[in-house]
């Protein structure tokens, strides 16, 4: 079973002939020609199933606008979430200029970490529930078009997360949050940011702070929380600034800690997440490093990162400045609201 319940829909199927180095579209695909060849080879990952199965429709809009501004792009086949990261590792390895990604923030982090490291450009439309990797880096706003218009623009370099094994866009977290957002995804009514206020909610009762060993670019703090979250952008949870003066491109990692607080105030922090103002919070700790190693004391050692299943407790991040080349991106931290 797929274990992020991704399910991808197959517009048109691609291949790749063996020794060609190259992508080659079937079922009568062509990319617009120049005089000296193809203009550029554009690879499509779509997720439908976002937003509770309601993007579906959305996915044939974005391939109509991609074709109105002259891009005929590959559509990547693939049915569940390893297939979906395979085809991205396919398409970049194949020298694909650049991967379109339409969905929410678990198939972004696919095609980030997919396209890492490579000369292939991501281009973000967001059609997702959270969408946090678009809003932090502006990509969010305006019609559908728009946003796949967006995706044509030229490329920003923009830091990563590299937890060992893979890279993260937003956000690696530890604690209650990681609890609520697996509570969310089991969640199908409401649908929305509106499921991780209700997820909060329930996981409320069972909210208990754990003590965590943190290794800050070699410093070592040990502390009791009952949120750790270690950001390369702004938002998490739907929209909430965590992070707000996280910076995608400074090479570093921002780190809030919402210490040993009851249920009452961990909810009221929590109702201020939206704007930031829960950084005057006295239980509220920030810190910024390169590097941030944690170990899990006696605290759930369940880590989220993308709103997704990333492992587990102890793990060591490290930022991976400049590792990805995002279309249209901006990236100035949105700061408080």
């Amino acid at each position: 079973m797929d274990p992020t319940g991704l399910r991808m829909a197959v517009f048109e199927r691609m291949e790749a002939p063996v020794g060609s180095g190259r992508l080659r579209p079937v079922l009568g695909l062509r990319l617009p020609m120049g005089e000296d060849g193809p203009m550029s080879q554009v690879a499509l990952l779509a997720n439908p199933a976002a937003r509770s199965g309601r993007a579906a429709g959305d996915v044939q809009t974005v391939v109509d606008r991609l074709r109105t501004r002259g891009v005929e792009p590959f559509v990547l086949d693939a049915t569940s979430a390893r297939e979906a990261a395979s085809a991205a590792a396919d398409a970049v390895a194949s020298g694909v200029d650049r991967l379109v990604v339409f969905g929410g923030d678990g198939i972004v982090q696919i095609a980030a970490d997919a396209a890492a490291g490579s000369d292939t450009v991501l281009g973000l439309v967001a059609g997702g529930t959270g969408n946090d990797a678009a809003e932090a880096l502006g990509l969010r706003v305006g019609s559908l078009e728009d946003r796949v218009d967006r995706a044509l623009a030229d490329p920003v370099p923009v830091d990563l997360i590299w937890t060992g094994e893979r890279h993260a866009v937003t956000s690696c977290v530890a604690g209650f949050p990681a609890a609520v957002n697996v509570r969310a995804e089991a969640m199908r009514f409401p649908r929305g940011p509106s499921r991780y206020t209700l997820a909060t909610l329930a996981e409320l009762p069972g909210m208990r702070p754990g003590r965590y060993r943190l290794t800050l670019d070699g410093e070592v703090v040990e502390l009791t929380a009952a949120v750790v979250v270690v950001a390369n952008t702004a938002f998490f949870g739907g929209g909430m600034r965590i992070c707000p003066d996280a910076d995608p491109t400074d090479g570093l990692l921002d780190v809030c800690v919402v210490g040993e607080v009851g249920r009452l105030s961990l909810l009221r922090s929590f109702a201020k997440v939206r704007t930031g103002a829960h950084l005057d919070h006295p239980d509220v700790s920030m810190f910024r490093a390169a590097a941030v190693g944690i170990v899990a004391l006696d605290a759930r050692p369940g880590l989220r990162a993308d709103g997704e299943p990333f492992g587990s407790l102890p793990c060591d991040l490290v930022a991976s400045p400049g590792a990805i080349q995002v279309a249209g991106a901006l990236t100035a931290p949105p700061g408080r609201a």
